[in-house]
């Protein structure tokens, strides 16, 4: 009878592993979904906001009666910036919102410029013109600069004091 009771005993012991160890080995399984938004990034550097010009005497020998006259501040530093799809293209564009004067259109302010896809050009009243164009990359990092200057006529502006203002635009296309 002790032989019988001991693998009872044993059969207990074992039934009762077995049923604590069975919830163990279940399992559930659950799936999460992750998600992202990368947005477009954009910013444009310029680092003066008022560019000043200090006309200067004409010469006689002068002729026609022009000078180029530098602008005050030096070269003036841009930096364009985009993160953007590859597929786009990134432009740098300004637009003056007037002439200076009847006598003195916006077209009389220029510039240079130094760094890759910068591009040399005039203001033109209400027209947008390139200042740099971009394409090939999803990361966008131009630096350059921008050399100003006005062309004075002395035979044909106006004296006074004027001023204009131009917008810079920085956009993909």
């Amino acid at each position: 009878m002790e032989k019988r009771k001991t693998n009872f005993v044993g059969f207990l012991g074992l039934l009762v592993l077995l049923l604590s160890v069975s919830p163990l080995m279940a399992q559930v399984t659950k799936n999460v979904t992750f998600q992202v938004t990368l947005a477009e990034w954009y910013d444009l550097y310029i680092s003066q906001s008022t560019i000043t010009f200090t006309d200067v005497a004409p010469s006689p020998a002068q002729s026609p009666a022009t000078v180029q006259i530098p602008a005050n501040e030096g070269p003036v530093n841009v930096r364009a910036f985009a993160i953007m799809v590859p597929a786009s293209s990134l432009t740098l564009t300004v637009v003056a919102n007037s002439d200076f004067h009847t006598t003195v259109p916006a077209s009389t302010v220029s510039w240079t410029v130094t760094g890759a896809g910068y591009q040399a050009g005039n203001l033109i009243n209400g027209n947008a013109v390139t200042v740099g164009s971009w394409s090939g990359s999803i990361l966008h990092w131009h630096e350059g600069t921008l050399n100003f200057s006005f062309l004075r006529d002395y035979a044909t502006q106006e004296p006074g004091t004027y001023s204009i203002t131009a917008t810079y635009t920085l956009s993909k296309v």
